[in-house]
């Protein structure tokens, strides 16, 4: 009994050490370089674009911010003829935030929570634009409370990988209450990964009131599509 005892202590020290290690000691650095202000186009021929704030005032863009805890962001609308695509991206340096902090906002929660409504959803998609491989993507259909069907194609980047939605429930409880429902994730991400959870990670949102069949149809869509490739959304273009 006490070598097991004596066993269980310096596995458990063995444990400790080696997380505190990671979590303070660790050298990790980030592979993507870039400004995402910079790698979303700022302009497409014929087409008028904007920069859309994540919330109307200051207080309520820092209260984002907080939750989020994002190092980069931006939000930028595209239309055109009625066409509107919306893209969205979020990036996180390595040890920033956990898999599931980053991971959980995504249209399935943030929309649902705020009124909207999931009529349809896919995981894993896999779909090419000029004969480009896209990495699988999320796609799902949602209706706003004001009765606009939106379509969204997304990805969670974890050190350039798409990360897994099968698990993931519609409408997570916010707080303390959500993270206790969140625990299997954490776990499955831990079972996974192990102990090093510091990830570099990328969320990247492309949503449009056309579907994302029609949309890729459209050779203006398409060469924007082209320019994001630097987001790490191509099988054969790393981000950067």
């Amino acid at each position: 009994m006490r070598v097991f005892l004596i066993t269980g202590s310096l596995l458990l020290l063995a444990v400790a050490a080696l997380v505190v290690h990671i979590e303070f000691f660790a050298v990790s650095t980030g592979a993507f370089t870039g400004k995402l202000e910079d790698v979303v186009p700022r302009q497409l021929l014929g087409w008028q674009v904007e920069d859309l704030p994540l919330a109307e005032t200051k207080a309520a863009r820092e209260n984002i911010h907080s939750v989020l805890n994002y190092d980069q962001v931006v939000q930028r609308v595209f239309v055109k003829d009625g066409v509107q695509v919306l893209v969205y991206v979020a990036y996180w340096k390595p040890g920033r935030v956990s898999l599931v902090d980053a991971g959980s906002h995504n249209p399935d929660s943030c929309w649902v929570l705020a009124g909207c409504e999931r009529l349809d959803r896919s995981h894993a998609v896999a779909a090419a634009v000029d004969r480009r491989d896209l990495l699988p993507y999320e796609h799902g259909e949602y209706r706003t409370p004001a009765g606009v069907r939106i379509q969204a194609m997304f990805w969670h980047l974890v050190n350039g990988r798409p990360n897994r939605y099968e698990e993931q429930e519609v409408g997570w409880s916010t707080g303390f209450e959500g993270r206790i429902d969140r625990l299997r994730l954490v776990a499955k991400d831990f079972k996974e990964r192990g102990l090093d959870q510091r990830s570099e990670q990328m969320f990247v949102r492309i949503s449009s009131n056309k579907p994302m069949k029609e949309l890729l149809a459209d050779p203006d869509v398409r060469f924007l599509f082209s320019r994001l490739g630097r987001l790490g959304i191509y099988a054969d273009e790393k981000w950067r």
